[in-house]
């Protein structure tokens, strides 16, 4: 049990201790829950064959803007993969973008398969 007595912060601020508990444990489960530091999407490869591999995003359930950014995102990832592969480059097979709703917030989806190319 939090004690009733105030917390001195300064002469004129003196709030409940049980006040300042509740909002830390508060602003804890927010951030937690919304964590503004994680990454907006993230990005799952599996290899198809072995030449092509499926690229696929998923956006985190809380964000803030980053709703147009999954194409550059998919592209810029298929690059990385091409240049990891010594690949003279990519091929864009098939792309989509979806929205899933499993629960109360809605969260998009993009996937699609890239054909890495022969060395130039």
């Amino acid at each position: 049990m939090v004690s009733d007595n105030p917390l001195p912060l300064s002469n004129s601020v003196q709030p409940p201790l049980d006040l300042v508990v509740g909002t830390v444990i508060l602003g804890a489960a927010a951030f937690y829950v919304f964590d503004p530091l994680a990454p907006n999407w993230e990005v799952r490869t599996a290899p198809v064959d072995a030449s092509r591999i499926e690229i696929s995003l998923r956006k985190k359930r809380f964000s803030v803007g980053g709703d147009g950014e999954a194409y550059a995102l998919f592209r810029r990832h298929a690059q990385d993969l091409a240049t990891a592969a010594g690949a003279g480059g990519f091929e864009v097979l098939s792309y989509s973008e979806e929205i899933e709703s499993e629960t109360t917030y809605a969260r998009r989806l993009s996937r699609g398969v890239v054909q890495l190319l022969p060395p130039a």
